[in-house]
């Protein structure tokens, strides 16, 4: 009886048995920081997600809140497997919905990361080092198998010594993960990443706390949290944000909080129409709806802090950034940011035809110009952007928020013109 066959054969099934457990074991090392944490899934396809996270090699399984009703007194759970995580737009952790067990482990968390111990930093550099020479090793293993097999021909067959070396390497593999030394130096420090959200590019700014194969890991981001507010027809409602009411035909927004509140558009008689206007905390603003409106929908975005995990496929760190000290009107440009198009949209260019044929009736109408020049600034159209945001802030005593946002589109405009001018300098 060959005694080479039943050896390889052990070994191949002992090789196998190592890279099986170690790929079961094996969890992404950024989505391991919200494992058992309430947290917020965001698709691409817009569905959102609020459970409790529980992290393993085939996936997530989010737990809806005992609290939650409607349809999820059936649906306990979510599951998103590993071969969806394509589908992930972003994840959220809000700050301001810890338990006080889950911000001490984020605490711990984050002190682990950012002040490593002895150990963990011998693991991480041979981790790192394991990922940059992976090739060469599996060139070595089969250099060693390939004359253990020489040597040893009684014991390892000649037919199991290319099995032995593939699957050693898948090992190596398995272990390493990935090293990339451009992000490995930005860790710990305040980066901007711009993220693919729909058609549009947005920047967010956070602490870089780690990244994987698949994803990056932020902590610190103030982040733009959009939502709905349905406002009846009589009375008023109120949420954590902003309070609105109706007054005759008019509607009056409150800003409850201390930070600002966006109103991206409003919907009434099944018509949405834009306002972007930014309200301070603590005001006011009143926008008009007509005679005989019912029931309205706001869409609004708030300043959260959040820690944000975001795929590398949608996704990149692009610069390095500094805790500026800047003017209290400024400070929240970048949270509120108008993105850049990277494809063409029918419903813009449409509404783009609608903006130009308002203001060829109305020259000095504030808001044609100011969602005009919104609307090119997106598309890059810098020169006209700057000619339409110029005329609605000469006009900004009409506007709802006073001129308030067109005067942050206006500084968003100078940072490009500047930027471009960096970019084309030879």
């Amino acid at each position: 009886m060959d005694l080479s066959l039943f050896v390889t054969i052990g070994l191949i099934f002992l090789v196998t048995s190592i890279a099986g457990y170690v790929r079961s074991r094996m969890t992404d090392r950024c989505l391991r920081s919200f494992h058992r944490f309430n947290v917020e899934l965001h698709k691409t396809d817009g569905k959102r997600v609020w459970g409790r996270m529980d992290l393993s090699a085939g996936g997530v399984e989010f737990a809806f809140p005992e609290r939650e009703g409607g349809d999820q007194r059936l649906k306990t759970t979510y599951l998103l497997y590993a071969g969806e995580f394509k589908l992930i737009q972003a994840i959220l952790r809000y700050a301001d919905r810890l338990t006080e067990a889950e911000r001490r482990a984020r605490d711990a968390d984050k002190a682990r990361s950012f002040h490593p111990g002895v150990v963990r930093r011998l693991g991480r550099r041979v981790r790192n080092f394991l990922s940059s020479a992976t090739d060469s090793l599996r060139d070595v293993l089969a250099l060693v198998v390939g004359r253990v097999q020489k040597l040893q021909d009684r014991y390892v067959a000649a037919e199991g010594a290319d099995t032995l070396t593939k699957l050693g390497g898948n090992v190596l593999t398995e272990v390493s993960g990935i090293h990339d030394p451009l992000l490995e130096r930005h860790i710990g420090l305040q980066v901007v990443v711009e993220v693919i959200e729909g058609d549009e590019i947005h920047e967010h700014v956070g602490i870089f706390k780690e990244y994987s194969a698949g994803f990056i890991h932020l902590l610190d981001v103030q982040y733009p949290h959009a939502w709905t507010l349905e406002v009846p027809a009589e009375g008023s409602l109120e949420s954590d944000h902003v309070m609105a009411g109706r007054e005759g035909d008019s509607l009056r927004v409150t800003n409850r909080g201390d930070r600002p509140v966006l109103i991206v558009s409003l919907e009434c008689a099944d018509t949405e129409r834009s306002i972007d206007a930014l309200v301070d905390a603590g005001g006011t603003v009143t926008l008009a709806l007509g005679e005989g409106q019912g029931k309205v929908q706001l869409r609004l975005q708030a300043v959260r802090d959040v820690d944000l995990i975001v795929p590398r496929s949608r996704s990149a760190v692009r610069h390095r950034a500094e805790r500026a000290v800047v003017e209290p009107e400024s400070m929240w440009d970048v949270v509120f940011d108008l993105g850049t198009l990277i494809r063409r949209r029918g419903d813009d260019d449409a509404v783009e035809a609608r903006l130009r044929g308002e203001l060829e009736q109305a020259p000095a109408s504030a808001a044609a110009a100011a969602s005009l020049g919104g609307l090119l600034l997106k598309k890059q159209d810098l020169a006209e952007a700057g000619r339409w945001l110029r005329v609605a802030y000469n006009a900004r005593e009409t506007l709802p928020d006073g001129g308030r946002r067109v005067r942050m589109q206006l500084r968003e405009l100078a940072r490009r013109l500047a930027q471009r001018g960096v970019d084309s300098a030879p």
